[in-house]
């Protein structure tokens, strides 16, 4: 296994595996813990809503990137972080790592679109208060961490996630989205010096 931290600050870990399958990801340490000065809810937003739009793609260029490589992109957000993740074949996976860093780096996060996703949100937080052992976890967990980043609920409330606006996600993401809270994983059967020296490449442009 390789690992090392590119000039910009991102850390890295690549590890060759025998598969024709290859997985990515980049973990942002930023969660739900570190949304003080922001409506709750703004990470998993954040999260749900990156997929929307960049500087260089639409949603639905975004959505078919992978999906025309026989591929996956997903993303899923902790009370201490977001993790964007991929599943191509491994002739592919410098596609994937582009993606991730673009999706990053360079999120629009349109209203239009965002308006859109308030309402799936929304209703995923609904399931969770129909559904009781969520709903008496999301309570174990608020009571227990009392007064701490740590008892705010992932998904935040329907109220605070009305609340949101593009511009709040935005600096939100130019506040937490940095190279020293990130750290790209790559697993491929491909050559990790060679797969360093892109990854390195990338964080210079």
């Amino acid at each position: 296994m390789t690992i090392g931290k590119t000039s910009s600050g991102m850390l890295y870990a690549i590890k060759r595996s025998g598969s024709a399958v290859a997985y990515c990801s980049l973990g942002i340490r930023c969660g739900t813990r570190d949304e003080e000065g922001y409506h709750s809810g703004i990470a998993h937003f954040v999260e749900h809503t990156i997929f929307k739009g960049t500087a260089k793609r639409s949603a639905a260029s975004i959505n078919s990137c992978l999906d025309r490589l026989g591929g996956e992109l997903n993303a899923f957000t902790t009370k201490e972080e977001i993790v964007l993740h991929a599943t191509t074949l491994k002739e592919d996976v410098r596609k994937a790592i582009d993606l991730l860093m673009e999706l990053a780096t360079c999120p629009t996060f349109p209203e239009k679109e965002i308006e859109k996703e308030k309402g799936v949100v929304i209703e995923e937080i609904m399931s969770y208060k129909d559904s009781p052992a969520d709903d008496v976890y999301d309570k174990f967990e608020e009571m227990l961490f009392e007064g701490h980043p740590l008892g705010r609920p992932i998904l935040g409330t329907a109220a605070s996630v009305r609340k949101i606006t593009s511009e709040e996600m935005q600096r939100f993401a130019r506040e937490k989205f940095t190279p020293d809270k990130m750290a790209l994983t790559v697993v491929a059967d491909l050559d990790e010096s060679l797969m360093e020296k892109y990854i390195c490449s990338l964080t210079r442009q």
